[in-house]
């Protein structure tokens, strides 16, 4: 059975367009966008073409206007490298303009964004840079590495939300076709965001729920498959 829509929790909700939306702080969290990815590679000597369109700004502005959230938590990889390049910063620019639409935005940088905040204050751009972003039911990082603990008798948020893995599973039909696709990563209090970069070729899960060049400790219950408009929910083998 797939849905557009998958309800993990009361505090919890996948969205197809692979985003996650927690209803009780009407806050919607993608990662990984890697924006500018073309411009970066084709800087770096790859014969990249600049000719297909980015639909990060267009996807984040449908998101917004079907959830309406008080709050746009990025986290992490916004941009695929922060050159000082027109491209990326029209894209930059353009992200941030959908403050415009009444939405508060939290940019949580992570490993490909080291010089971003240097870039946005050449190019004017203002933002908030949070190196993560502590909600009543969750906390948001990147995933490059370990989030600070809460302070002093804190509550301990029932989610942890990151980004950074980009993780994909391979399907197949058991005959000839075979298709690799971004997906969720769940476990008990623990979810890991697929990117939302249309040009991430993701990393591989394999059947047992471990991400790509991680340990048996990074084991998942269950991916979330994002499948065009439709999540499907799989188990892992035990």
């Amino acid at each position: 059975m797939t849905a557009a829509r998958l309800h993990l929790a009361d505090d919890l909700e996948l969205d197809a367009r692979r985003a996650a939306w927690l209803p009780c702080s009407r806050c919607l969290a993608v990662a990984d966008l890697h924006l500018g990815e073309a411009w970066v590679r084709r800087a770096r000597g790859q014969l990249v073409p600049l000719g297909v369109a980015d639909t990060t700004v267009s996807r984040l502005r449908s998101l917004l206007e079907s959830h309406r959230p008080e709050r746009l938590i990025l986290l992490g990889d916004i941009v695929h490298a922060a050159l000082p390049l027109e491209g990326i910063r029209s894209a930059v620019q353009d992200l941030a303009g959908l403050e415009k639409q009444g939405v508060v935005m939290e940019w949580c940088l992570g490993n490909h964004d080291r010089q971003l905040a240097r870039q946005l204050a050449r190019w004017g751009i203002t933002v908030k840079t949070p190196t993560q972003v502590n909600l009543p039911e969750a906390l948001l990082f990147h995933g490059d590495r370990p989030p600070e603990p809460p302070s002093l008798n804190a509550p301990v948020p029932a989610w942890r939300i990151q980004g950074h893995l980009h993780p994909a599973l391979v399907l197949d039909d058991g005959v000839a076709t075979r298709a690799k696709v971004p997906c969720f990563l769940v476990a008990p209090g623990r979810l890991v965001l697929p990117a939302f970069s249309e040009m991430a070729a993701g990393s591989p899960v394999d059947r047992s729920g471990i991400p790509e060049g991680l340990g048996a400790g990074d084991r998942f219950e269950s991916a979330v498959a994002c499948l065009g408009p439709r999540l499907l929910r799989i188990p892992f083998a035990r």
